[in-house]
């Protein structure tokens, strides 16, 4: 467990970082609100300017601690590459297309059939020679 003494001294070093607290009105919250990139995990919002720079060291001072103690989560502390899953040779080949799909709608008595029938092998190329026969004999 990390001391007040220790803890007192990483909070000096953090507020020595963010520099002056300078709160900005958000319209959203309808609050005033201070958060810095440097630890983008701890935010205050209040009423006023002053209650928020009054507040907002108690707020760091609680994260402070918690991460000396290590409660906090390896996934919030590391910086991820941002580029969600990206990586070499995943997704589909360049200049493949993928089969354009159009919803339908159906009553859910007759949907249960038309499933059951579109799982059987080879039915899709049975619906097309249904539609095409069935076009030829409307005109």
């Amino acid at each position: 467990m990390a001391s007040k003494k220790e803890i007192d001294k990483n909070l000096k070093i953090a507020l020595k970082e963010i520099g002056i607290i300078k709160p900005h009105f958000d319209k959203r919250f309808n609050a005033w609100v201070f958060k810095h990139s440097l630890y983008p995990d701890v935010e205050y919002a209040g009423d006023s300017p002053e209650e928020v720079i009054k507040n907002y060291p108690l707020y760091l001072r609680e994260f402070i601690k918690q991460r000396l103690n290590q409660n906090i989560s390896e996934k919030v502390e590391r910086k991820t590459k941002g580029r969600g899953g990206k990586r070499e040779g995943a997704g589909r080949p360049k200049g493949s297309k993928k089969t354009e799909k159009k919803r339908v709608y159906l009553p859910k008595e007759i949907a249960k059939d038309v499933v059951e029938f579109f799982d059987r092998p080879g039915s899709s190329s049975a619906f097309r020679e249904f539609v095409a026969k069935s076009r030829h004999h409307c005109r």
